[in-house]
């Protein structure tokens, strides 16, 4: 537990000051392209823990002890007096345009790591889990849609859906509109079907708490096919004839379609012989195998020990394959792909937002430092693809904050230099002050709230 939390604030603290130097950086960039000159580079808040001031302007780079945000300071005349021969490079003397570039540069940055992110993952290949339908519930939407377990989702709404992850964001995206979700299903035989998704009764639900597998009544496909691996030279499998490759489609009659079921089969009957009938090269045969026997330890309900049922195999690592689809591509197709993501995501999340508003989406979805430091312990112990991912999403969210229309952010400096360009003059220092206020609560209840939201969930059940 105390590994995997310091693995967790270790991962945050990586992240989030890299996302916020992406961010700053873009500033920066864009101010010195612009003339204007950058006073202070920092990257987090509180006491300065490193300084240095270089180059031809002696700008003052800081790292200061609280990873959790940064700032660009320009030259302004709003902020301090400014000499006469600085006056062309002070931030209010600049263009419009220039205002506004150097404003949308730092959010433009951290969509553009995004990009630049999923390009790279593209490129190394990424392993996600396939899209083929598991369980079923009985009397569910999936149910009454005609989902049958085995089905691969082929499509969503005429979008591609490669792996679990796509088929499920473009249910999510789609049912922030319409409910109705029209889905191309393919069988084992592959023979395609058009179905809908009727998920109008349960969109609050999934929009709330994020459970689409369980409104839908559907799971993705999870356990493994019957496919026989090494068999030990001495065991029942071997002198009943199984070799390596083999396929179990039945036994004793009863039809065998996953790897548990043959290990539930031949566990509970020891001493058995029993029939049968396997796939080898694309052909049926039927072997009979005596079961062997051997004691286990008992469990809680049993008062000794029990005899199982075992025949000497192994499970193929081919059994495996065909839960998950590798996604691998040049540098062409990989650099479109990473632009699509990021802008499916950035689409995918302002529609998000606009349903908070309307109440469509409950609050509880958002996450604080917390839950990103949580996502991220995780993400860092999978693999570096993951964390990859995980820094592409955060960055476009942190994109996508500082582009609201809230005072302090961004978006708000933005509309206040757009008010000012209509107006043909500054807004009045006691009106930015009272504004400035506003968006200093909006952020501090924004806060507030994702921060109980990670402590709901840090202490809640599965939390």
């Amino acid at each position: 537990m105390l590994v995997d939390t310091l693995i967790a604030i270790g991962a945050f603290v990586l992240a989030i000051s890299l996302l916020v130097a992406v961010h700053e950086w873009g500033h920066y960039i864009a101010a010195r392209m612009s003339k204007v000159r950058v006073l202070e580079f920092s990257i987090g808040f509180g006491p300065a823990i490193w300084r240095r001031k270089a180059g031809t302007d002696q700008t003052e780079y800081q790292l200061r002890a609280l990873p959790v945000g940064g700032y660009v300071r320009l030259l302004d005349e709003r902020e301090g007096p400014v000499a006469e021969e600085e006056l062309h490079r002070s931030f209010n003397r600049r263009p419009y345009w220039q205002r506004i570039f150097i404003l949308a540069a730092g959010p433009g940055m951290n969509f553009l790591f995004a990009i630049v992110a999923y390009w790279a993952i593209f490129m190394v290949g990424i392993q996600a889990t396939a899209p083929l339908v598991g369980g079923v519930a009985p009397g569910s939407v999936a149910e009454q849609a005609g989902l049958r377990s085995g089905d691969r989702i082929v499509a969503v709404e005429e979008r591609e859906s490669p792996t679990w992850q796509a088929a499920v964001m473009a249910i999510v995206d789609q049912i922030l509109g319409d409910p109705s979700v029209q889905m191309t299903v393919e069988d084992d035989q592959g023979a395609r079907r058009e179905l809908v998704l009727d998920l109008s009764g349960q969109k609050k639900d999934i929009l709330a708490n994020g459970n689409l597998f369980a409104a839908a009544g559907l799971e993705p496909m999870t356990d493994s096919r019957p496919i026989l691996g090494d068999i030990l030279p001495d065991g029942p499998a071997a002198a009943a004839g199984f070799v390596p490759g083999d396929r179990v489609v039945s036994a004793g009659g009863e039809d065998i379609g996953t790897w548990r079921q043959w290990v539930e089969y031949v566990r509970s009957r020891p001493g058995e012989n029993v029939p049968v009938t396997v796939e080898r090269n694309g052909t049926e045969r039927r072997l009979h195998v005596l079961i062997g026997s051997r004691e286990e330890a008992a469990g809680e309900d049993a008062a000794g020990p029990v005899s199982i049922g075992f025949v000497g195999v192994m499970q193929s690592p081919e059994a495996r394959s065909h839960l998950f689809v590798t996604q691998r591509f040049g540098p062409v197709e990989a650099l479109e792909r990473g632009i699509r993501e990021t802008g499916r995501i950035t689409g995918l999340t302002f529609r998000v937002l606009g349903n908070m508003f309307t109440g469509d989406v409950s609050l509880r979805t958002l996450n604080g430092p917390v839950g990103i430091a949580r996502y991220a312990g995780e993400a860092v112990q999978i693999s570096g693809v993951a964390f990859l991912t995980f820094l592409a999403l955060v960055s476009v969210s942190l994109g996508i904050l500082n582009l609201l229309p809230i005072p302090i952010l961004d978006g708000g400096q933005i509309v206040n230099q757009t008010i000012e360009r209509l107006r043909g003059r500054p807004i009045r220092e006691r009106t930015q002050l009272a504004v400035q206020r506003l968006g200093v609560a909006l952020v501090l209840t924004i806060m507030f709230v994702a921060l109980f939201n990670d402590i709901s969930g840090f202490f809640g059940p599965g939390g």
